[in-house]
């Protein structure tokens, strides 16, 4: 289906950032790093267009880069908080049932 547009519709092809919609002219810069609306980081989830969403344009752009060192860690330290804070709340309810059975 790539590259079989059938259309002339420019609206198709304008880049919007993913979170807000916002389609201004500060988006076309190759350095900008946050949408100028809502802040949105576009190094994790770049401004795309409705034919670039759709894959009429070609393969989908991978929305975060598996080579940042950064990214990775963070995930890294967000996932071992996450497994945590579920054990700490099975520690608790464990011990919430516990109480309950003995009398």
């Amino acid at each position: 289906m790539a590259l079989n547009l059938k259309t002339l519709n420019p609206a198709m092809f304008v880049r919007r950032c993913v979170v807000c919609g916002y389609d201004g002219s500060l988006l076309n810069g190759p350095y900008v790093e946050r949408c100028p609306r809502c802040g949105c980081d576009l190094r994790v989830r770049p401004p795309r267009s409705y034919a670039e969403m759709e894959g009429f344009l070609g393969p989908p752009v991978a929305l975060e880069p598996r080579n940042n060192p950064v990214l990775s860690q963070e995930r890294l330290i967000q996932r071992w908080l996450a497994f945590l804070f579920m054990v700490l709340l099975g520690l608790v309810v464990l011990a919430y049932l516990t109480a309950q059975a003995i009398p």
